[in-house]
C-alpha cells in the first residue's frame, strides 16, 4: 500500500538575553513535556533543533535533557538541525559569520550528541537566494521554509511535494516546501482533521508533505498548555499517526533525501513566512528602514564585524581570545532584537540591551588584543548608518558617542565602555497598523475572549482598558541633546509629549560639521546652522567635546539673532536616556535647576548634569504601546528629561548655555 511520507520539524528557542524566568517558564511548558510525549511514541521520527542560546542555558540548568536528547537520537528517532549558534537572521550578516555561526553550530552538536547535521533551521524561514551558496560550501545539504515561499515563485502550494533543488554560483542546497495548512492545524485542530488532510494529500498524488514550526506553540504560547498537555492533544496526535502507520509513515528529512529524488528545480525570491512578510511589508529588510533603532544596531554589528575580522587577519593572539570576541559578536547578533511582530523583540529594551552589550564587548576585548592606548580622543566621520549621510563618531576610552549630524547633531548612541551599556538604547513611539484595532475595540467596549484552541494569529488579544491613551506618536528618534526654539511660547509639558508644538525653523535646517579639533587634550566637534522665521534670522552654534579618560561630555550652545527685530521665545534641550530614575520617570517638572542628578536602579549608574544658567525642567517616561503573544502591552522605552528656558535676544544679541553631563558607574 502506498504511504504518506510525513516529515516533522520543531524549532525552539530562547534570545540570548531574555530573563531566566522565561527559559525556566519554556522549558516547564513546552520543551519538557514535548520530548516526554517523545519519549512515549518510539515510532514518532522527526527533526528537532534548539537554538544555541537555548542549548547553554539547558546544559547548564537541565543537563539531564542533553542526555534524554542524545538517547533520541542514538535510536534513531530524531536528527539534529544546525543553524546560525546564536539564532541570527542569516542574511543580514556578512557571509564570515554566517558560515562562522554555523560552523560553532555543528560543533556544538557533534560534541554533545555526537551527530553530523546535514539539515539547518532558516531562522524566521528569512530566505535569500545567496544563502543557498553559503550553506553549500559548509556542507549543510537542505534547510526549511514555507509554501509561502514557493507561491512567490509561481508555484500552487496545492501541487507542492517532497523537496526541491537550488543552487547559487552552482552551489545545490535541498529545500522542503513547509505546509501552511498544518502550520494552522497544529496544534490548534483536532488530530482528525489533520489525518483527514492527510489522506486527501496521499489521494491527490502526492507522497510527501512537510511540518516545520516552533516548539513553543506546544504550550507556551497563550492557553495551549492546557489544550496540548492537559487536554491531550499532542498524546492523542501521535497516537492517532501510529494507528494509521498501514498509510503514513514519518521518516527524517534526511533519510527522505537519500531516498527520494527531488520534485523538481526551484529558484525562491526573498521571501518568509506570510505573518512576516506583513509585519515587514513584504521584506524583511524593510524593519531596518521602518525602525531606525534596529537599523542602528545592524549597523553597529556589521562594524564591529569589520573590527573582529581585521583583528583575527593582523595579529597571532591566541585562539580563545579571538574565539571569545567572535562569541560576543555572534551573541550580538541574536535576531529577535532586529524586527517588530508578534514575536520580534525590538519592542523590548532588554533584548536590545543585550545585542548593545555583547557588541560593545566585543569592541573592549578588540581594543585589549590591540593593546590601544587609554588616554586616545579620536574621531570618525563616515556614513555609519548607510542613509547617504555622514555621521560623527568621537571616542575615548570611556565612552563612544554617535552624532547623527543631519539630526540636529543630536547624540543617538552613547556607548559607556566599562559598563558595557548604550545609554541612548532607546525606541520612538511610532504608529503601529494595529493600534487602530486597539482604539476600534476600546471605543465599542469589545474586551478579548480567548478560544483554547485558536491560533497565536487568530487570538482576540486583552486590551487594558486606558491603554489608548498611550496611542501618542513621536515626530522623531528618542536621542540625545535635540534642541528646540519654540514658536509657542507658552507650550506645556504636555504638549509637548503630544508633539503639539511649532519650532521656529520647521522644518529645521540641517547643521553643518564646522570643524573638530583635537588639541590641549580635548575633542571639541562644532557645528553651526542658519535658519529665519519671518523677519527672524538665527544662528546656532553647539558644541560637543570630551577629554581623555573622562566619563564627562562638555556641551555648549550659542544662540545669535542676526536680525533687525527682537525676540522673545523658549530655548530647550532634550536628553533620553534607557535608565530607570524612581523620581524622574513620572510626567513633573521642577524650576531654578543649576544640577540633576539620574539616579539609574537597572545598572546602579548615576548621571549629573551641572548647567551655568538656571533651568526648568521636565522629566518624563517614554512609553510604548505594542502587540506581543500574551495581547497588547505597554511598555517604558525612556527616560525623557528636557531643560528650557525663556529668553529674550535684542538684534545681534548673543545667549549661550553650557551643560556637563558626568556619567558615574
Amino acid at each position: 500500500m502506498k504511504k504518506l511520507k510525513f516529515l516533522m520539524a520543531i524549532h525552539s528557542h530562547q534570545p540570548v538575553g531574555n530573563f531566566d524566568h522565561v527559559f525556566e517558564e519554556a522549558y516547564a511548558k513546552a520543551y519538557l513535556p514535548f520530548l516526554e510525549a517523545l519519549e512515549g511514541h518510539p515510532h514518532i521520527r522527526m527533526a528537532l533543533h534548539y537554538s544555541g542560546s537555548l542549548i547553554d542555558w539547558i546544559e547548564i540548568h537541565k543537563p539531564e535533557f542533553i542526555y534524554r536528547i542524545g538517547q533520541l537520537v542514538k535510536r534513531e528517532q530524531v536528527e539534529l538541525l544546525s543553524c546560525g549558534y546564536y539564532e541570527p537572521i542569516l542574511a543580514l550578516l556578512p557571509d564570515e559569520d554566517k558560515i562562522g555561526q554555523i560552523k560553532m553550530m555543528n560543533e556544538r552538536i557533534s560534541k554533545i550528541w555526537g551527530f553530523q547535521a546535514k539539515g539547518a533551521w532558516l531562522t524566521e524561514r528569512i530566505w535569500e537566494p545567496a544563502l543557498a551558496k553559503v550553506f553549500s560550501d559548509i556542507g549543510i545539504n537542505y534547510t526549511l521554509v514555507d509554501d509561502t515561499h514557493f507561491e512567490k515563485a509561481g508555484k500552487n502550494a496545492e501541487d507542492l511535494g517532497g523537496y526541491y533543488v537550488t543552487e547559487e554560483e552552482g552551489r545545490k542546497l535541498n529545500i522542503f516546501p513547509g505546509s501552511k495548512f498544518l502550520r494552522y492545524a497544529l496544534p490548534f485542530k483536532l488530530p482528525e482533521e489533520s489525518i483527514k488532510y492527510f489522506r486527501t494529500y496521499l489521494d491527490s498524488g502526492k507522497e510527501a508533505i512537510s511540518f516545520a514550526d516552533d516548539g513553543e506553540k506546544f504550550g507556551l504560547w497563550p492557553h495551549t498548555y492546557k489544550w496540548v498537555y492537559e487536554e491531550k492533544w499532542l498524546e492523542k496526535f501521535f497516537s492517532i499517526i501510529e494507528d494509521n502507520s498501514d498509510w503514513i509513515e514519518m521518516i527524517t528529512f534526511k533519510e527522505y533525501i537519500q531516498t527520494h529524488p527531488p520534485s523538481g528545480m526551484i529558484y525562491l525570491p526573498c521571501a518568509s513566512y506570510s505573518e512576516m512578510l506583513e509585519w515587514s511589508d513584504g521584506y524583511f529588510r524593510n524593519f531596518l528602514v521602518k525602525y531606525p533603532e534596529a537599523n542602528n544596531m545592524h549597523k553597529k554589528m556589521l562594524e564591529v564585524s569589520k573590527k573582529v575580522s581585521l583583528i583575527a587577519r593582523q595579529t597571532s593572539t591566541a585562539n580563545y581570545q579571538l574565539s571569545q570576541v567572535q562569541r560576543y559578536l555572534y551573541m550580538g547578533q541574536s535576531n529577535d532584537s532586529y524586527w517588530h511582530g508578534v514575536f520580534g523583540g525590538l519592542y523590548l529594551n532588554h533584548l536590545r540591551h543585550s545585542v548593545y552589550s555583547n557588541l560593545i564587548k566585543a569592541e573592549n576585548a578588540i581594543d585589549a588584543i590591540a593593546h590601544r592606548q587609554n588616554n586616545r580622543l579620536e574621531h570618525v566621520l563616515s556614513d555609519f548608518d548607510c542613509d547617504g549621510k555622514e555621521e560623527l563618531v568621537l571616542e575615548n576610552s570611556k565612552l563612544k558617542a554617535y552624532i547623527d549630524i543631519a539630526e540636529k547633531a543630536s547624540i543617538f548612541e552613547l556607548d559607556h565602555k566599562e559598563r558595557t551599556i548604550n545609554l541612548i538604547n532607546t525606541l520612538a513611539r511610532r504608529k503601529e497598523k494595529y493600534h487602530e484595532k486597539i482604539k476600534e475595540k476600546l471605543l465599542k467596549k469589545s474586551y478579548a475572549t480567548v478560544a483554547g484552541t485558536a491560533s497565536i494569529h487568530d487570538l482576540e488579544k486583552s486590551i487594558p482598558e486606558g491603554l489608548d491613551k498611550f496611542l501618542v506618536y513621536d515626530l522623531y528618534r528618542k536621542s540625545c541633546l535635540r534642541e528646540y526654539l519654540f514658536k509657542n511660547s507658552d507650550i506645556s509639558l504636555e504638549s509637548f509629549l503630544r508633539g503639539n508644538f511649532i519650532e521656529i525653523d520647521d522644518p529645521p535646517d540641517e547643521y553643518i560639521l564646522n570643524s573638530v579639533e583635537n588639541k590641549d587634550r580635548k575633542l571639541s566637534a562644532m557645528f553651526k546652522r542658519h535658519f529665519q522665521a519671518d523677519t527672524l534670522q538665527f544662528e546656532l552654534e553647539k558644541i560637543i567635546a570630551m577629554e581623555p579618560d573622562s566619563s564627562k561630555l562638555n556641551f555648549q550652545y550659542i544662540i545669535t539673532n542676526q536680525s533687525e527685530s527682537y525676540w522673545e521665545g523658549k530655548f530647550g534641550v532634550e536628553f533620553n536616556f534607557s535608565l530607570w530614575d524612581p523620581g524622574l520617570v513620572v510626567k513633573g517638572e521642577q524650576d531654578g535647576i543649576h544640577n540633576l542628578s539620574v539616579k539609574d536602579s537597572w545598572f546602579g549608574m548615576k548621571i549629573d548634569f551641572m548647567l551655568d544658567k538656571a533651568t526648568r525642567l521636565w522629566h518624563f517616561p517614554v512609553e510604548t504601546v505594542y502587540e506581543s503573544e500574551s495581547g497588547f502591552e505597554k511598555n517604558f522605552q525612556a527616560l525623557g528629561i528636557l531643560f528650557h528656558w525663556d529668553i529674550g535676544l535684542k538684534p545681534k544679541q548673543r545667549w549661550d548655555i553650557s551643560l556637563i553631563q558626568d556619567i558615574i558607574s
